[in-house]
């Protein structure tokens, strides 16, 4: 596959991928993807901008719109937005990720994910897969910090979390590993904008 104009990283690199529909991209997306490269130490994190989300009965905007407004929130060269997705014609993060990683030899991924998908991460397909191919950095997000200490997933998984003050390992970790951060709340969301109007498919 052509490789002309996919996002750039060498061996050694600690790469954070926030992956999700950005339907429409906010100041939440860039909060904690700030937040994630401070807490767990990366050099770059690459928003990948979904085709669509399959546990979403609803389409997203045209990706185009959306790749377009998230680069236009963003002001960091080290996040970059990416469409890559669509590039290697998968849709579950299982697949991406099955994709993606041998592409990029040497380089240490994680896999990040507000505190409110980890509530519904037992419901992603093969998700215990997922947990053996990366580390999993997760965010906290307004009102989901409960939930997600009790979702499913984490009953099943606890003994694989990091301790907070470790944070900064978890991309040199071996999978599977999690570590979940508290960070200052940013009280926005996709669906409330879509709610708001003035977005496509809102």
């Amino acid at each position: 596959m052509d490789r002309a104009g996919w996002p750039q990283a060498r061996a050694g690199m600690a790469v954070g991928l926030l992956g999700g529909s950005f339907d429409p991209p906010h100041a939440g997306h860039v909060h904690i993807t700030h937040e994630a490269m401070k807490r767990f130490g990366l050099d770059r994190v690459w928003w990948l901008v979904s085709p669509g989300n399959p546990l979403k009965a609803r389409g997203p905007a045209p990706m185009a719109v959306r790749i377009a407004a998230a680069r236009g929130v963003l002001a960091d060269p080290r996040v970059v937005v990416t469409g890559i997705e669509a590039q290697l014609g998968t849709r579950a993060t299982v697949d991406t990720l099955g994709a993606l990683m041998p592409r990029y030899p040497g380089v240490r991924f994680v896999w990040l994910m507000g505190a409110d998908n980890l509530a519904g991460f037992h419901r992603w397909e093969r998700w215990q897969d997922i947990l053996r191919m990366v580390p999993v950095g997760v965010i906290a997000r307004p009102g989901s910090r409960t939930t997600a200490r009790n979702a499913p997933a984490v009953q099943r998984i606890e003994r694989f979390r990091l301790p907070v003050a470790q944070a900064r390992l978890l991309p040199w970790s071996d999978a599977p590993a999690w570590c979940f951060v508290n960070v200052p709340m940013v009280a926005i969301s996709s669906t409330e904008l879509r709610r708001a109007g003035g977005w496509p498919g809102g």
